[in-house]
């Protein structure tokens, strides 16, 4: 139940970083490299999960 609910907090966390870099974005200000180098880290996992696996022949 615990580690549960620090997996949903992640996720918010994480979201809401998300939101705030759109934000940024929207406003005009510079993205750090650290936050550039966290959002390609996001997209490539993101992308792995979506693809679906290769079947093997």
């Amino acid at each position: 139940m615990l580690l549960q609910k620090y997996r949903e907090n992640k996720q918010a966390l994480k979201q809401i970083g998300r939101e705030a870099i759109a934000e940024s974005r929207r406003m005009g200000l510079t993205i750090t490299a650290k936050d550039r180098q966290n959002e390609a880290q996001d997209k490539a996992q993101h992308e792995r999960k979506e693809r679906a696996p290769a079947t093997v022949r």
